[in-house]
């Protein structure tokens, strides 16, 4: 079911045309920036996002502007690292799947110091479940964040499904966003 349902979703997202993408990922970063767990964060990992993902690199450079430290994931092996970036054109390089990721000389961070997650996904449900590409390695990583640290995923309407089945150890996403809506976890739709 999982992976009938990433392919359909994968479809759609990558028919949508790219400035469309763009207009719907600058009003999710309005969004997200409106957030109190957004403005009251210091420490936030993002995703750099990759091909049509909801557009993160804005929402970065602001972020970087506006005082907060931005971390992100290094993936090596099976496993996520963490980087922190503070210039988006130096501070990157190339790593697996081709995604930006801090370079290898970036300041080392740790989850411990993480005040707010963002999440990339193929699709996300009403109680915060999601769908990844379907390696783990977010799953993985995710069990080391402690619990009363926000995730918030970042989804295209069309990425919001009724219902994913999950497994009990699986971490919800504590919001998502889309270009029209918040959708808190435990209270639906805001």
């Amino acid at each position: 079911m999982k992976e009938s349902l990433r392919k359909r979703i994968l479809t759609r997202r990558d028919k949508e045309p790219e400035d469309l993408r763009k207009k719907k990922s600058h009003r999710i970063k309005k969004r997200l920036f409106s957030l109190k767990e957004f403005k009251e964060a210091h420490t936030i990992l993002f995703y750099y996002s990759k091909g049509s993902e909801v557009k993160t690199k804005e929402m970065m450079e602001e972020a970087l502007r506006k005082g907060k430290r931005v971390l992100l994931p290094r993936v090596r092996r099976r496993e996520i690292y963490l980087g922190e970036i503070k210039d988006l054109e130096k501070d990157v390089e190339k790593g697996s799947f081709g995604i930006l990721e801090p370079k290898e000389a970036s300041k080392k961070a740790t989850p411990k110091g993480i005040d707010l997650v963002i999440l990339p996904g193929i699709a996300f449900d009403l109680k915060g479940r999601r769908v990844g590409y379907g390696l783990g390695y977010y799953d993985r990583f995710l069990r080391k964040i402690p619990k009363r640290i926000p995730l918030i995923g970042l989804a295209y309407n069309f990425q919001v499904v009724k219902n994913i089945s999950g497994k009990k150890h699986d971490r919800r996403v504590s919001k998502v966003i889309t270009e029209t809506r918040i959708i808190d976890a435990n209270l639906r739709e805001l």
